[in-house]
């Protein structure tokens, strides 16, 4: 790499659990999609990114570390940085001042109408150790939590564990829903949805950019919103692979 060298960096945790805290040494940089939806406007990287399980981000990054010294995409762990990337700088630029990047293309379908009188739907998850799962349904049997821990299938939504034969929902083709999310566990999940990206709802109705996966850490409560435009049986789950492979798996159906 050069001084001065403006690069894209497609970054994905591909991780079955791992949460990665990732920061900049020696590179100036901007966020530019997250899970593959571009921003409406380039985000300059001040504060670490994080991305869960099955979470994606794109990066404008322009370097900035003198020739003869190396550039890194940093994971932050206790405090500390390790060099996650490095990027060896062997020369310079003859301009090495850049502006900011231009936007990407949007995606279409980026509006999530309707936000007032769309579908309510209720998400509790449950389960795993330190938990306040006592029992719940598995395979249409009510189990203690030692039963379930026996069985390998200890994650729960809405008490039920693993796949059901009705959906958590079933939508309309252009219906707009809203899923609120309360993650009554002790573990960090990252929801990911099948089938379509959605907005997180924040304080004051505003929306945050389109995602399809959302990292939640133990006790929150979220909720996203978004257009039911794709046709289909869509599983929502946890991308924790091993939380869904012991039951944190639902599905949608649009039609």
């Amino acid at each position: 790499m050069s001084q001065g060298e403006r690069m894209r960096l497609r970054l994905i945790n591909a991780a079955n659990a791992r949460i990665f805290v990732l920061g900049l040494s020696g590179l100036k940089g901007w966020v530019m999609a997250f899970d593959g939806m571009p921003l409406v406007t380039p985000s300059e990287i001040s504060e670490p990114i994080i991305l869960g399980p099955g979470q994606r981000a794109d990066l404008f990054v322009d370097v900035i570390a003198d020739e003869g010294e190396s550039a890194h995409l940093v994971r932050l762990e206790d405090g500390q940085g390790f060099a996650q990337t490095e990027f060896r700088v062997t020369g310079t630029l003859a301009s090495a001042v850049r502006d900011v990047p231009q936007v990407l293309p949007p995606n279409p379908n980026m509006d999530v109408p309707g936000l007032e009188q769309a579908r309510r739907i209720r998400l509790n998850m449950e389960g795993g150790a330190m938990g306040n799962l006592d029992a719940a349904i598995l395979e249409g049997e009510r189990k203690t939590f030692r039963q379930l821990v026996d069985a390998n299938q200890f994650w729960a939504f809405n008490g039920t564990v693993g796949m059901t034969e009705k959906p958590l929902a079933s939508l309309s083709r252009g219906e707009t829903a809203r899923v609120e999310i309360y993650n009554d566990t002790s573990f960090p999940h990252a929801m990911h949805l099948h089938g379509m990206h959605f907005r997180e709802v924040l304080e004051g109705g505003e929306v945050g950019p389109l995602r399809d996966t959302l990292l939640m850490f133990g006790g929150e409560t979220r909720e996203i919103a978004f257009v039911a435009d794709n046709p289909g049986k869509w599983l929502f789950h946890c991308h924790m692979l091993s939380h869904a492979a012991s039951g944190m798996m639902t599905w949608l159906e649009v039609a």
